[in-house]
């Protein structure tokens, strides 16, 4: 799958969304990305983001050592007992704000 068929039937702001992401990663530093069936995963040695571009919005999975408590959390899940999968849902670019790229400085720092 690539990132142009993963996008190609979505809604444009769920493009501007992932890229705002990314822009916000190559502050933090390297990463890689990695293209799944219907996800993107974003790797600093592990994956500790991953991309769920929907219709209307774009669903984020951060991975930490901790629950998250934020506006935009729909679900968490406990993956083991210390790690947490944190889905975030972002219908607009201008959501990515300073308290979600503090926790994804932290995400990435954790997953390296």
């Amino acid at each position: 799958m690539s990132e142009h068929e993963l996008f190609s039937n979505k809604a444009s702001n769920v493009y501007e969304i992932y890229s705002k992401i990314l822009d916000l990663l190559k502050e933090i530093g390297p990463f890689e990305i990695e293209f799944k069936k219907t996800s993107i995963h974003l790797l600093n040695k592990s994956a500790f983001g991953g991309v769920h571009p929907k219709k209307k919005w774009l669903d984020f999975n951060l991975v930490t050592n901790h629950q998250i408590e934020h506006e935009k959390i729909t679900k968490i899940e406990q993956v083991s007992k210390n790690r947490f999968h944190n889905n975030f849902r972002f219908h607009s670019e201008d959501e990515l704000n300073q308290e979600f790229l503090v926790l994804l400085k932290e995400s990435y720092q954790l997953m390296s």
